[in-house]
């Protein structure tokens, strides 16, 4: 069973799974019935998350609420799911609600900074490594998966701070424009062979405004 790693922080659990199984041998894992798509790399996709939700003991399928969040049936739990080519992780929690994000190393994240990247972050950019391009992007993709009561821009409402003994920690911080104000929020990640992984809580808010 390729399950790749799992890591309990605080409240939350990360969980993922490296795909290596073909289609036929996921939906014989997992007794998958439900309809999927033509897409054969979106199919592993689908049915390795269906394989890694059911070794954390929740069932196979997952629907999505208003805001286009996934939510298991008939569970109090808060859940957040992605995949990258070849991986697929979820993070949970009974307390609060969390965003998790992964994506491969291999892509170029740089190529396209002028999309996600703000002003500040444009200036800092120049010292920037590509795994700090693949933070910058993962962590605000984990960000935007929180319920806040705005949509949030990339390139505009959230910014992010690397500082050295923070990322030693595993850690950093990030300002966002919630629609009342700059909070400040704590983002955990790890790096899992060739990928970047990131999640977050709505409890990691620290007390007060961020100093914009």
């Amino acid at each position: 069973m390729p399950k790749a790693n799992s890591i309990s922080h605080d409240d939350i659990r990360i969980a993922t799974w490296l795909i290596t199984e073909s289609v036929e041998e996921l939906i014989t894992l997992t007794g998958f019935s439900a309809p999927l798509q033509k897409s054969e790399s979106r199919q592993r996709e689908r049915l390795a998350t269906a394989a890694l939700l059911q070794s954390e003991g929740f069932p196979a399928s997952y629907s999505y609420d208003q805001e286009g969040r996934p939510i298991i049936p008939e569970s109090n739990v808060f859940i957040s799911i992605t995949h990258t080519d070849g991986l697929v992780a979820i993070a949970y929690s009974t307390n609060q609600p969390v965003g998790v994000d992964v994506e491969h190393l291999g892509r170029d994240f740089k190529r396209v900074s002028g999309k996600y990247l703000t002003e500040h972050e444009s200036l800092q950019s120049i010292q920037y490594s590509d795994e700090h391009f693949a933070l910058t992007w993962c962590a605000k993709e984990s960000i935007y998966k929180l319920p806040w009561p705005k949509s949030l821009v990339f390139s505009r409402d959230i910014d992010v701070i690397f500082e050295y003994e923070t990322l030693k920690r595993g850690c950093l911080f990030a300002k966002v424009q919630n629609g009342t104000g700059w909070k400040t929020i704590k983002v955990f990640f790890t790096f899992i062979n060739q990928y970047c992984l990131t999640w977050v809580g709505m409890n990691s808010i620290l007390n007060g405004n961020a100093i914009r």
